[in-house]
Protein backbone atom coordinates (compact mmCIF):
# COMPACT_ATOMS: atom_id res chain seq x y z
CA UNK A 1 0.00 0.00 0.00
CA UNK A 2 1.30 2.71 -0.82
CA UNK A 3 2.07 5.97 1.97
CA UNK A 4 0.38 8.70 0.40
CA UNK A 5 0.63 12.27 2.90
CA UNK A 6 -1.86 15.01 2.28
CA UNK A 7 0.26 17.64 1.36
CA UNK A 8 -1.51 21.02 0.28
CA UNK A 9 -0.41 22.54 -2.51
CA UNK A 10 -0.52 26.03 -4.13
CA UNK A 11 -2.32 25.79 -7.14
CA UNK A 12 -2.21 29.51 -8.04
CA UNK A 13 -1.00 29.58 -11.88
CA UNK A 14 -0.08 25.99 -11.89
CA UNK A 15 0.08 24.31 -14.93
CA UNK A 16 -1.90 21.37 -15.66
CA UNK A 17 -2.33 19.09 -18.40
CA UNK A 18 -5.64 16.81 -18.73
CA UNK A 19 -5.70 14.34 -21.26
CA UNK A 20 -9.54 13.54 -22.20
CA UNK A 21 -12.97 15.80 -21.54
CA UNK A 22 -15.85 13.58 -19.87
CA UNK A 23 -17.13 13.94 -16.53
CA UNK A 24 -14.36 12.71 -14.48
CA UNK A 25 -12.41 15.84 -16.69
CA UNK A 26 -14.37 18.01 -15.89
CA UNK A 27 -15.21 17.33 -11.98
CA UNK A 28 -11.52 17.71 -11.51
CA UNK A 29 -11.34 20.51 -13.79
CA UNK A 30 -13.81 22.41 -11.82
CA UNK A 31 -12.04 21.82 -8.34
CA UNK A 32 -8.86 23.24 -9.42
CA UNK A 33 -10.40 26.39 -11.09
CA UNK A 34 -11.20 27.16 -7.66
CA UNK A 35 -8.05 26.97 -6.34
CA UNK A 36 -6.45 29.01 -9.23
CA UNK A 37 -4.98 26.44 -11.67
CA UNK A 38 -3.87 27.11 -14.88
CA UNK A 39 -5.13 23.88 -17.30
CA UNK A 40 -5.39 22.49 -20.62
CA UNK A 41 -7.43 20.23 -21.63
CA UNK A 42 -6.59 17.71 -24.97
CA UNK A 43 -9.32 15.29 -26.46
CA UNK A 44 -11.16 15.34 -29.65
CA UNK A 45 -14.81 15.57 -27.43
CA UNK A 46 -15.76 18.45 -25.22
CA UNK A 47 -18.08 17.48 -22.64
CA UNK A 48 -20.47 20.46 -22.50
CA UNK A 49 -19.30 21.52 -18.91
CA UNK A 50 -15.78 21.72 -19.39
CA UNK A 51 -16.73 24.13 -22.37
CA UNK A 52 -19.10 26.10 -19.66
CA UNK A 53 -16.28 26.14 -17.43
CA UNK A 54 -13.84 27.30 -20.19
CA UNK A 55 -16.43 30.56 -20.25
CA UNK A 56 -16.83 31.20 -16.32
CA UNK A 57 -13.29 31.05 -16.11
CA UNK A 58 -11.80 32.99 -19.31
CA UNK A 59 -7.78 32.90 -19.72
CA UNK A 60 -7.69 29.95 -17.35
CA UNK A 61 -8.98 26.59 -19.52
CA UNK A 62 -7.51 26.42 -23.09
CA UNK A 63 -8.85 23.79 -24.94
CA UNK A 64 -7.27 21.59 -27.78
CA UNK A 65 -9.66 19.28 -29.91
CA UNK A 66 -7.49 16.53 -30.57
CA UNK A 67 -5.97 13.17 -29.29
CA UNK A 68 -2.51 12.75 -27.66
CA UNK A 69 0.51 12.46 -29.56
CA UNK A 70 3.16 10.27 -27.87
CA UNK A 71 6.09 12.73 -27.14
CA UNK A 72 4.31 16.34 -26.70
CA UNK A 73 4.74 16.55 -22.59
CA UNK A 74 7.73 18.15 -21.94
CA UNK A 75 9.79 18.63 -19.15
CA UNK A 76 9.48 22.56 -17.81
CA UNK A 77 6.44 23.30 -19.21
CA UNK A 78 4.31 21.58 -17.14
CA UNK A 79 3.51 20.84 -13.22
CA UNK A 80 1.11 18.25 -13.33
CA UNK A 81 -0.89 16.11 -15.40
CA UNK A 82 -4.17 14.32 -15.46
CA UNK A 83 -4.40 11.08 -18.26
CA UNK A 84 -8.69 10.51 -18.16
CA UNK A 85 -8.97 9.18 -21.68
CA UNK A 86 -11.59 6.76 -22.81
CA UNK A 87 -8.86 4.67 -24.49
CA UNK A 88 -7.31 3.12 -21.34
CA UNK A 89 -3.57 2.12 -23.12
CA UNK A 90 -2.96 6.19 -23.88
CA UNK A 91 -3.62 6.44 -20.17
CA UNK A 92 -0.34 4.08 -19.53
CA UNK A 93 1.43 5.67 -22.33
CA UNK A 94 0.73 9.45 -20.55
CA UNK A 95 1.52 7.73 -17.62
CA UNK A 96 4.86 6.36 -18.68
CA UNK A 97 6.00 9.29 -20.74
CA UNK A 98 5.51 11.25 -17.22
CA UNK A 99 7.47 9.38 -15.13
CA UNK A 100 10.33 9.30 -18.03
CA UNK A 101 10.64 13.11 -17.40
CA UNK A 102 9.43 13.08 -13.67
CA UNK A 103 6.64 14.89 -14.11
CA UNK A 104 3.71 14.06 -11.80
CA UNK A 105 0.67 12.16 -12.93
CA UNK A 106 -2.82 10.96 -12.28
CA UNK A 107 -4.33 7.72 -14.46
CA UNK A 108 -7.81 7.92 -13.85
CA UNK A 109 -7.85 3.87 -15.23
CA UNK A 110 -5.53 2.86 -13.38
CA UNK A 111 -5.00 3.80 -9.39
CA UNK A 112 -1.63 1.59 -9.49
CA UNK A 113 -0.27 4.83 -11.44
CA UNK A 114 -0.96 7.61 -9.90
CA UNK A 115 1.76 9.97 -7.92
CA UNK A 116 -0.61 12.16 -6.55
CA UNK A 117 -4.29 11.87 -6.02
CA UNK A 118 -7.29 13.74 -5.96
CA UNK A 119 -8.96 13.92 -3.05
CA UNK A 120 -12.82 14.61 -1.68
CA UNK A 121 -12.65 18.61 -1.00
CA UNK A 122 -14.77 20.12 1.96
CA UNK A 123 -14.66 24.10 1.78
CA UNK A 124 -16.18 26.09 4.60
CA UNK A 125 -15.55 29.04 6.05
CA UNK A 126 -11.97 29.19 4.91
CA UNK A 127 -10.88 25.44 6.12
CA UNK A 128 -10.23 22.87 3.18
CA UNK A 129 -10.49 19.95 4.07
CA UNK A 130 -9.06 16.75 1.32
CA UNK A 131 -10.46 13.43 1.83
CA UNK A 132 -8.60 9.87 0.35
CA UNK A 133 -9.01 6.61 1.62
CA UNK A 134 -5.68 4.36 1.28
CA UNK A 135 -7.86 1.11 0.29
CA UNK A 136 -9.02 2.77 -2.49
CA UNK A 137 -12.79 2.85 -1.46
CA UNK A 138 -14.34 6.05 -2.78
CA UNK A 139 -17.93 4.71 -1.45
CA UNK A 140 -16.33 5.45 2.19
CA UNK A 141 -14.50 8.57 1.02
CA UNK A 142 -17.81 10.25 -0.39
CA UNK A 143 -19.86 9.03 2.82
CA UNK A 144 -17.58 10.68 5.00
CA UNK A 145 -16.99 13.53 2.67
CA UNK A 146 -20.62 14.05 2.71
CA UNK A 147 -21.37 13.46 6.86
CA UNK A 148 -18.35 15.99 7.29
CA UNK A 149 -20.53 18.71 5.25
CA UNK A 150 -23.64 17.96 7.17
CA UNK A 151 -21.96 18.27 10.86
CA UNK A 152 -20.47 21.60 9.35
CA UNK A 153 -23.87 22.71 8.40
CA UNK A 154 -25.73 21.92 11.04
CA UNK A 155 -23.05 23.19 13.92
CA UNK A 156 -22.21 20.04 14.55
CA UNK A 157 -18.13 20.79 14.13
CA UNK A 158 -18.25 24.18 16.66
CA UNK A 159 -17.72 25.95 13.37
CA UNK A 160 -19.70 29.40 13.33
CA UNK A 161 -21.26 29.96 9.67
CA UNK A 162 -21.17 33.89 8.74
CA UNK A 163 -25.07 34.58 8.59
CA UNK A 164 -25.78 34.39 4.66
CA UNK A 165 -29.49 35.45 3.67
CA UNK A 166 -28.96 34.22 0.06
CA UNK A 167 -26.14 34.65 -2.79
CA UNK A 168 -26.42 35.12 -6.03
CA UNK A 169 -24.48 34.81 -9.11
CA UNK A 170 -24.85 36.89 -11.87
CA UNK A 171 -23.83 36.09 -15.37
CA UNK A 172 -22.20 38.63 -17.68
CA UNK A 173 -20.46 38.98 -21.02
CA UNK A 174 -16.57 39.30 -20.21
CA UNK A 175 -16.70 42.94 -21.74
CA UNK A 176 -16.28 46.13 -19.87
CA UNK A 177 -19.21 47.01 -20.95
CA UNK A 178 -21.22 44.25 -19.86
CA UNK A 179 -19.14 43.72 -16.76
CA UNK A 180 -20.09 47.63 -16.10
CA UNK A 181 -23.56 46.99 -16.30
CA UNK A 182 -23.94 43.87 -14.46
CA UNK A 183 -22.14 45.81 -11.72
CA UNK A 184 -24.87 48.23 -11.60
CA UNK A 185 -26.91 45.59 -10.65
CA UNK A 186 -24.51 43.87 -8.34
CA UNK A 187 -24.24 47.51 -6.39
CA UNK A 188 -28.07 47.36 -6.24
CA UNK A 189 -28.53 44.07 -4.38
CA UNK A 190 -25.50 45.05 -1.90
CA UNK A 191 -27.14 48.17 -1.01
CA UNK A 192 -30.34 47.26 -0.76
CA UNK A 193 -30.31 43.39 0.36
CA UNK A 194 -27.70 43.46 3.65
CA UNK A 195 -26.62 39.56 3.73
CA UNK A 196 -26.70 38.93 0.06
CA UNK A 197 -23.36 37.78 -1.30
CA UNK A 198 -23.20 38.85 -5.26
CA UNK A 199 -20.56 37.76 -7.11
CA UNK A 200 -19.57 38.34 -11.06
CA UNK A 201 -19.56 35.08 -13.35
CA UNK A 202 -17.72 36.12 -16.65
CA UNK A 203 -17.69 34.32 -20.06
CA UNK A 204 -17.03 34.49 -23.43
CA UNK A 205 -19.93 34.25 -25.86
CA UNK A 206 -19.48 33.01 -29.13
CA UNK A 207 -20.25 36.94 -30.58
CA UNK A 208 -17.34 37.95 -28.69
CA UNK A 209 -14.88 35.45 -30.29
CA UNK A 210 -15.83 35.65 -33.76
CA UNK A 211 -15.00 39.46 -35.11
CA UNK A 212 -13.36 38.82 -38.00
CA UNK A 213 -16.79 38.19 -39.76
CA UNK A 214 -20.39 40.08 -39.56
CA UNK A 215 -22.80 38.64 -37.11
CA UNK A 216 -25.34 38.48 -39.29
CA UNK A 217 -23.22 35.86 -41.04
CA UNK A 218 -22.64 33.82 -37.90
CA UNK A 219 -25.94 33.01 -36.50
CA UNK A 220 -27.15 36.84 -35.34
CA UNK A 221 -28.38 38.12 -31.54
CA UNK A 222 -28.21 34.35 -30.00
CA UNK A 223 -24.44 34.67 -29.86
CA UNK A 224 -24.12 37.01 -27.18
CA UNK A 225 -26.84 35.00 -25.20
CA UNK A 226 -26.26 31.46 -25.71
CA UNK A 227 -23.44 30.80 -22.96
CA UNK A 228 -25.39 32.57 -20.39
CA UNK A 229 -28.16 30.55 -21.05
CA UNK A 230 -26.37 27.27 -20.81
CA UNK A 231 -25.26 28.52 -17.62
CA UNK A 232 -28.31 29.59 -15.85
CA UNK A 233 -30.16 25.73 -17.37
CA UNK A 234 -26.72 24.14 -15.65
CA UNK A 235 -27.19 26.25 -12.12
CA UNK A 236 -24.07 28.00 -12.43
CA UNK A 237 -25.74 31.69 -12.15
CA UNK A 238 -29.14 32.34 -10.92
CA UNK A 239 -29.05 35.72 -13.17
CA UNK A 240 -28.03 37.41 -15.96
CA UNK A 241 -27.86 40.52 -17.16
CA UNK A 242 -28.28 41.62 -20.49
CA UNK A 243 -28.22 44.86 -22.79
CA UNK A 244 -31.81 44.16 -24.20
CA UNK A 245 -31.12 45.01 -27.63
CA UNK A 246 -28.62 42.28 -27.67
CA UNK A 247 -31.73 39.39 -26.68
CA UNK A 248 -33.66 38.02 -28.95
CA UNK A 249 -36.92 39.08 -29.27
CA UNK A 250 -38.48 35.29 -29.00
CA UNK A 251 -38.02 34.33 -25.17
CA UNK A 252 -37.58 30.90 -23.83
CA UNK A 253 -39.68 30.40 -21.64
CA UNK A 254 -38.18 28.42 -18.90
CA UNK A 255 -35.84 31.53 -18.92
CA UNK A 256 -37.82 34.85 -18.77
CA UNK A 257 -36.89 38.02 -18.55
CA UNK A 258 -38.00 39.15 -15.08
CA UNK A 259 -37.12 42.71 -15.54
CA UNK A 260 -36.25 45.79 -16.93
CA UNK A 261 -33.95 48.45 -15.43
CA UNK A 262 -34.35 51.83 -16.51
CA UNK A 263 -33.66 53.04 -19.79
CA UNK A 264 -30.38 55.14 -20.37
CA UNK A 265 -30.18 57.48 -23.09
CA UNK A 266 -32.09 55.99 -25.71
CA UNK A 267 -30.56 57.38 -28.80
CA UNK A 268 -27.87 56.88 -31.04
CA UNK A 269 -24.56 59.01 -31.19
CA UNK A 270 -22.10 60.19 -33.74
CA UNK A 271 -18.45 59.85 -32.66
CA UNK A 272 -16.08 61.98 -34.81
CA UNK A 273 -12.04 61.88 -34.18
CA UNK A 274 -10.11 63.49 -31.32
CA UNK A 275 -10.26 67.13 -32.46
CA UNK A 276 -12.27 66.64 -35.84
CA UNK A 277 -15.58 69.54 -36.02
CA UNK A 278 -17.38 67.51 -38.55
CA UNK A 279 -17.39 64.24 -40.70
CA UNK A 280 -14.64 63.32 -43.24
CA UNK A 281 -17.00 61.74 -45.92
CA UNK A 282 -14.10 60.44 -47.55
CA UNK A 283 -13.67 57.87 -44.89
CA UNK A 284 -16.56 55.55 -44.05
CA UNK A 285 -19.07 56.00 -41.34
CA UNK A 286 -18.15 53.22 -38.96
CA UNK A 287 -21.20 50.62 -38.26
CA UNK A 288 -22.20 46.77 -38.72
CA UNK A 289 -26.02 47.95 -38.20
CA UNK A 290 -28.09 47.73 -41.58
CA UNK A 291 -30.95 50.18 -39.83
CA UNK A 292 -28.49 52.67 -39.22
CA UNK A 293 -27.01 52.42 -42.29
CA UNK A 294 -30.03 53.19 -44.04
CA UNK A 295 -30.59 56.13 -41.89
CA UNK A 296 -27.87 57.46 -42.59
CA UNK A 297 -27.96 57.23 -46.01
CA UNK A 298 -31.41 59.81 -45.93
CA UNK A 299 -29.43 62.03 -43.58
CA UNK A 300 -26.66 61.89 -45.40
CA UNK A 301 -26.24 60.87 -48.92
CA UNK A 302 -22.97 61.75 -49.81
CA UNK A 303 -21.84 59.06 -46.86
CA UNK A 304 -20.71 55.87 -47.47
CA UNK A 305 -20.49 53.29 -44.37
CA UNK A 306 -18.37 50.05 -43.48
CA UNK A 307 -18.48 47.79 -40.84
CA UNK A 308 -16.72 48.10 -37.72
CA UNK A 309 -16.57 45.60 -34.88
CA UNK A 310 -15.00 44.50 -31.26
CA UNK A 311 -15.96 46.70 -27.90
CA UNK A 312 -15.90 50.36 -27.53
CA UNK A 313 -12.71 51.07 -26.80
CA UNK A 314 -11.41 49.20 -29.93
CA UNK A 315 -13.48 51.01 -32.02
CA UNK A 316 -12.56 54.34 -30.75
CA UNK A 317 -8.89 52.99 -31.40
CA UNK A 318 -9.66 52.38 -35.25
CA UNK A 319 -11.74 55.32 -35.34
CA UNK A 320 -8.71 57.88 -33.86
CA UNK A 321 -6.30 56.12 -36.02
CA UNK A 322 -7.89 57.37 -39.33
CA UNK A 323 -9.81 54.78 -40.43
CA UNK A 324 -13.18 56.18 -40.32
CA UNK A 325 -14.80 59.50 -40.54
CA UNK A 326 -17.29 58.77 -37.98
CA UNK A 327 -18.24 56.25 -35.84
CA UNK A 328 -22.27 55.70 -34.79
CA UNK A 329 -22.90 53.83 -31.33
CA UNK A 330 -25.24 53.61 -28.94
CA UNK A 331 -25.52 56.78 -26.30
CA UNK A 332 -25.88 54.12 -23.53
CA UNK A 333 -22.99 52.53 -23.28
CA UNK A 334 -20.53 55.60 -24.16
CA UNK A 335 -22.39 57.17 -21.05
CA UNK A 336 -22.03 54.31 -19.12
CA UNK A 337 -18.66 53.76 -19.11
CA UNK A 338 -17.54 57.41 -18.57
CA UNK A 339 -17.04 58.60 -22.96
CA UNK A 340 -20.14 61.07 -22.93
CA UNK A 341 -17.72 63.64 -23.70
CA UNK A 342 -16.80 61.59 -27.20
CA UNK A 343 -20.54 62.00 -28.18
CA UNK A 344 -19.84 64.94 -30.85
CA UNK A 345 -23.89 64.78 -31.67
CA UNK A 346 -26.99 62.90 -30.35
CA UNK A 347 -29.34 61.96 -33.02
CA UNK A 348 -32.90 62.89 -32.58
CA UNK A 349 -35.83 60.33 -32.41
CA UNK A 350 -37.26 62.09 -35.66
CA UNK A 351 -33.79 61.75 -37.53
CA UNK A 352 -32.60 57.95 -36.22
CA UNK A 353 -34.42 55.56 -34.56
CA UNK A 354 -32.51 53.06 -32.42
CA UNK A 355 -32.88 49.47 -31.91
CA UNK A 356 -35.44 48.14 -29.96
CA UNK A 357 -34.61 47.77 -26.16
CA UNK A 358 -31.44 49.88 -26.60
CA UNK A 359 -30.71 51.34 -23.20
CA UNK A 360 -32.37 49.57 -21.29
CA UNK A 361 -30.62 46.37 -19.48
CA UNK A 362 -33.10 43.12 -18.79
CA UNK A 363 -32.27 40.74 -16.14
CA UNK A 364 -33.09 37.18 -16.90
CA UNK A 365 -33.66 33.84 -14.75
CA UNK A 366 -35.17 30.42 -14.28
CA UNK A 367 -39.11 29.91 -14.62
CA UNK A 368 -40.72 30.92 -11.27
CA UNK A 369 -37.51 32.93 -9.71
CA UNK A 370 -38.78 35.33 -6.82
CA UNK A 371 -37.82 38.45 -8.02
CA UNK A 372 -39.92 40.41 -4.90
CA UNK A 373 -35.74 41.90 -4.04
CA UNK A 374 -35.20 42.98 -7.10
CA UNK A 375 -38.54 44.69 -7.60
CA UNK A 376 -36.51 48.60 -6.99
CA UNK A 377 -34.47 47.69 -9.82
CA UNK A 378 -36.90 47.59 -12.15
CA UNK A 379 -38.51 49.73 -13.63
CA UNK A 380 -42.02 50.06 -14.90
CA UNK A 381 -41.73 52.55 -17.74
CA UNK A 382 -38.78 50.04 -19.43
CA UNK A 383 -41.22 47.20 -19.55
CA UNK A 384 -44.14 48.67 -20.88
CA UNK A 385 -41.37 49.67 -23.73
CA UNK A 386 -39.47 47.10 -23.74
CA UNK A 387 -43.33 45.03 -24.54
CA UNK A 388 -43.92 47.57 -27.58
CA UNK A 389 -40.53 47.95 -29.36
CA UNK A 390 -40.02 43.93 -29.24
CA UNK A 391 -43.51 43.74 -30.10
CA UNK A 392 -42.93 45.32 -32.90
CA UNK A 393 -39.73 43.78 -34.18
CA UNK A 394 -41.06 40.34 -33.56
CA UNK A 395 -44.08 41.24 -35.88
CA UNK A 396 -41.75 41.55 -38.62
CA UNK A 397 -39.92 38.47 -37.69
CA UNK A 398 -36.84 40.78 -37.15
CA UNK A 399 -33.75 40.04 -35.41
CA UNK A 400 -30.52 41.92 -35.12
CA UNK A 401 -29.84 42.36 -38.25
CA UNK A 402 -33.02 43.44 -39.60
CA UNK A 403 -33.45 46.51 -41.16
CA UNK A 404 -36.26 47.69 -38.02
CA UNK A 405 -36.05 49.98 -35.32
CA UNK A 406 -38.47 51.42 -32.45
CA UNK A 407 -38.54 53.77 -30.13
CA UNK A 408 -41.27 54.35 -27.43
CA UNK A 409 -41.86 57.50 -25.63
CA UNK A 410 -44.47 57.31 -22.58
CA UNK A 411 -45.80 60.53 -21.24
CA UNK A 412 -48.32 60.29 -18.51
CA UNK A 413 -50.40 57.21 -18.94
CA UNK A 414 -49.70 57.20 -23.26
CA UNK A 415 -47.26 55.97 -25.36
CA UNK A 416 -45.94 57.30 -28.70
CA UNK A 417 -44.19 54.37 -30.70
CA UNK A 418 -42.06 55.49 -32.87
CA UNK A 419 -41.47 52.34 -35.92
CA UNK A 420 -38.90 52.17 -38.59
CA UNK A 421 -38.95 49.26 -41.41
CA UNK A 422 -37.46 48.64 -44.52
CA UNK A 423 -39.41 45.97 -46.63
CA UNK A 424 -37.86 43.60 -49.28
CA UNK A 425 -38.05 45.31 -51.93
CA UNK A 426 -36.35 48.53 -50.45
CA UNK A 427 -38.73 50.40 -49.33
CA UNK A 428 -38.16 52.32 -45.99
CA UNK A 429 -40.73 53.53 -44.26
CA UNK A 430 -41.12 55.22 -40.78
CA UNK A 431 -44.55 55.70 -38.36
CA UNK A 432 -45.84 56.82 -35.50
CA UNK A 433 -48.69 55.25 -33.45
CA UNK A 434 -50.20 56.40 -29.83
CA UNK A 435 -52.29 54.21 -27.26
CA UNK A 436 -52.39 53.87 -23.56
CA UNK A 437 -49.02 52.41 -22.12
CA UNK A 438 -50.75 48.89 -21.09
CA UNK A 439 -51.20 48.51 -24.46
CA UNK A 440 -47.78 48.48 -25.62
CA UNK A 441 -47.96 45.12 -27.46
CA UNK A 442 -50.67 45.43 -29.50
CA UNK A 443 -49.38 48.95 -30.19
CA UNK A 444 -46.39 47.17 -31.36
CA UNK A 445 -48.46 44.68 -34.12
CA UNK A 446 -50.50 47.50 -34.72
CA UNK A 447 -47.72 49.98 -36.02
CA UNK A 448 -45.87 46.98 -37.98
CA UNK A 449 -49.01 46.44 -40.22
CA UNK A 450 -49.46 49.89 -40.39
CA UNK A 451 -45.90 49.92 -42.09
CA UNK A 452 -45.94 46.93 -44.06
CA UNK A 453 -49.39 48.83 -45.86
CA UNK A 454 -47.22 51.63 -46.48
CA UNK A 455 -45.13 49.57 -48.40
CA UNK A 456 -47.84 47.23 -50.36
CA UNK A 457 -46.08 44.54 -48.85
CA UNK A 458 -48.25 41.53 -48.39
CA UNK A 459 -47.31 39.17 -45.35
CA UNK A 460 -49.79 36.87 -43.41
CA UNK A 461 -49.33 38.32 -39.59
Amino acid sequence: MAAYFPLFVNMEQRKFYIFGAGQVAARRISGLLRHGADITVIAPQIHKEIQLLQAQYPGQVHIEQRTYRLGEIQSGCVDYVLAATDDAKANADIYRECCHKEIPVNNASDSSQCDFYFPALVEMDNLVVGITSTDGDHEKTARFSQSLRQMAADGSLGIQKKPVAREIRIGTRDSLLAVTQAGLLKQYLEGHCPGVQVSLVKMKTAGDKALDRSLDKIGGKGLFVKELDQALREGYTDLSVHSLKDMPVEEDASYPVLGYSKREVPQDALVLPEGAAKIDFTKPIGTSSPRRQIQLKQLYPQCRTAPVRGNIQTRLRKLDAGEYGALVLAAAGLVRLGYQQRISYLFPISEMIPAAGQGILAVQGRKGFDTGFLEGFFDEDAKWQALAERSFVRTFDGGCFAPVAAYAQITGGRMALHGFWQSPGGQAVKGILEAPKQEAESLGQRLAKSLAGQASFVKQF
